[in-house]
């Protein structure tokens, strides 16, 4: 993997802004709400027996008769929530950047520029903090899963910070064709 593609990993996995529910009543009925379709009493069941109760004590939880459980009970069902908790909220975030909120980024690289005057013989480095659109998170998410070299991902940033940064949405340096980005220093992204 490479530098990017590894921020871009680091950022989805990051994205955790939700914490697990507090209670044990709450975390039982998050449990019981992944236990999609079966009766009450299945559900109930098959919660008791991932976490070594009986289902009537799995009722009582749920229903707040009983507030506190055995501390090694206790440990157990948070870290069942947390197995199942996490991937929803990070296909949420992940969705959420990809089709409205964009994605943040923090790059230092070598930006060159074209345009119809020519191409800039040195590039430089700068160091930019702004956030991608949604189709350019998109853009990357789906290059990221079809294996793309890192030049490639490096020039979707690029290409992005163009639209952003450098054009300002098309109200300035309007004959910039091409912005590249090389040499980068560092990297970070982040879904928010």
């Amino acid at each position: 993997m490479g530098l990017i593609e590894d921020r871009l990993e680091e950022a989805a996995e990051t994205a955790y802004s939700q914490p697990i529910p507090k209670t044990l009543g709450a975390r039982i009925r998050f449990l019981l709400k992944q236990e999609k379709g079966v009766s009450r009493a299945e559900a109930a069941r098959r919660v008791a027996e991932t976490i070594g109760r009986s289902q009537r004590t799995v009722e009582r939880y749920r229903d707040d008769e009983i507030k506190t459980a055995k501390p090694e009970t206790a440990a157990l069902i948070e870290a069942t929530v947390k197995q199942l908790w996490q991937p929803i909220v990070k296909a949420k975030k992940l969705q959420a950047a990809i089709t409205t909120g964009g994605i943040k980024v923090d790059v230092r690289g070598k930006f060159g520029f074209k345009s119809p005057k020519g191409t800039t013989n040195d590039p430089r480095y700068r160091r930019l903090t702004r956030r991608l659109d949604a189709a350019t998170a998109a853009a990357l998410y789906e290059a990221k899963e079809a294996g793309s070299s890192e030049q490639d991902l490096a020039q979707i940033v690029a290409n992005g910070l163009a639209a952003d940064y450098f054009t300002d949405g098309g109200t300035r340096a309007t004959s910039l064709q091409k912005v590249e980005l090389t040499g980068i220093d560092h990297i970070r992204f982040s879904i928010t």
